[in-house]
């Protein structure tokens, strides 16, 4: 049963960007948060800045 329940939630990747996007918008609305929370949100960012995900358009030939 736990593994026909694990298959239908989305994939971990998904679920860790929803939850980095929940914490830094409760950052962004001046919300305290724990230290350790701070510092993922900053990695995160860093990793999402280093490495954007390319827009549609930009592996399209002119």
């Amino acid at each position: 049963m736990a593994d026909l329940r694990a298959g239908q939630y989305p994939p971990i990747g998904d679920q860790l960007d929803a939850i980095y996007k929940l914490a830094a918008a409760l950052q962004q609305q001046g919300i305290s948060l724990p230290d350790e929370v701070q510092q993922w949100i900053d990695r995160c960012a860093e990793v999402k800045r280093r490495f954007p995900i390319p827009k549609p358009d930009d592996n399209q030939p002119a």
